[in-house]
Formats: structure tokens, C-alpha cells, sequence
């Protein structure tokens, strides 16, 4: 005698049927363990560390021409792990700020000492931010810093892209 076995094609045949409102409750659970989490670490500290380190890595930036596309990548890096960072602990307006030196570092441009000066800017304001606890939406002079910002940032990358097309 042959037997036939049909596996299962569904999704739902092969797990099962979950309980009726569990991802709401996981949901709400996994959001109470990021708030506990964001209790307990000191999101200022650990910004500040990467600050520092960028104050740094724009040293080397400004004494170094030969290694300037290894220290801009380092830069990237850094201020895309600020970018996440800022939004996972509560200060979007440290992730835009970051942000917006990811964009600068984008430009192909030649990188000069305009370059040097705009990313400057851009930590020291996202230090400003860390410093006065600037959390949730940036509102008042937070967002009037980060709109100048957004604005510096589009007039250099604009010329930028002007000077390559001459």
C-alpha cells in the first residue's frame, strides 16, 4: 500500500494559528524594554565620545591632504552611527544634523576647506543639541538651527555640483 504525504504549502499550516492580539502585547512589550533601555543609558555620553572623535578625525582631515578620502569615509561612519543613535534614543535633531554631514560627505566634490568649515558647524551643533537635552521634534531654536543648517547645506552642495558641470 502507498501513501500520499501532502506537505504543508500555507504559512499558516506550517506554524499554526497564533494567538488573536499577541503582536499588539509582544509590541507593546518590545517598546517598554527600548524605554526601560533608553533609562538607563546615557545617550549624552556616548554622543559625546563620538563628537570627540570627530573633532578629531577633522584634525587629522585638515594636517593630512593625503589621506583625505579615508578620513572622510571614517566621518561617514561615524555621523551615520550618530544619525541611528540620535533617532533610537529620542534626539532627531542630532540624526538630522548627522544627517546632513552624511550629505555633505557624499559630494564628490573636491573637499576643501569650506568642506572642513560646513562639517565643523554641523557637530558643533549637534554638540549644542547633546549639551541642552534637545529630545523629541525639534521645535524653537533647535529647529531654526537645523533649517540654516539644511539651507548651508544645500547652497554648498548646489555650487558644488555647479563648479563639476563648468
Amino acid at each position: 500500500m502507498v501513501e500520499f504525504v501532502k506537505p504543508p504549502r500555507a504559512l499558516v499550516d506550517k506554524t499554526g494559528r497564533g494567538t488573536p492580539g499577541a503582536g499588539d502585547r509582544l509590541i507593546k512589550k518590545a517598546d517598554e524594554a527600548v524605554k526601560q533601555h533608553q533609562g538607563r543609558v546615557d545617550y549624552r555620553v556616548i554622543a559625546g565620545a563620538s563628537l570627540d572623535k570627530l573633532n578629531e578625525l577633522m584634525r587629522q582631515f585638515a594636517t593630512d591632504p593625503a589621506s583625505h578620502q579615508a578620513i572622510a569615509k571614517k566621518i561617514y561612519e561615524l555621523c551615520h552611527d550618530l544619525k541611528g543613535e540620535g533617532a533610537s534614543f529620542g534626539y532627531p535633531a542630532v540624526s538630522r544634523c548627522a544627517d546632513l554631514i552624511c550629505r555633505v560627505i557624499d559630494c564628490e566634490a573636491q573637499r576643501d576647506k569650506r568642506f572642513l568649515e560646513i562639517v565643523k558647524v554641523e557637530v558643533e551643533s549637534i554638540r549644542a543639541m547633546i549639551r541642552y537635552d534637545v529630545k523629541g521634534n525639534p521645535r524653537g531654536v533647535a529647529l531654526e538651527i537645523i533649517d540654516a543648517l539644511e539651507f548651508l547645506v544645500d547652497n554648498f552642495l548646489d555650487k558644488m555640483k555647479a563648479a563639476e558641470a563648468a
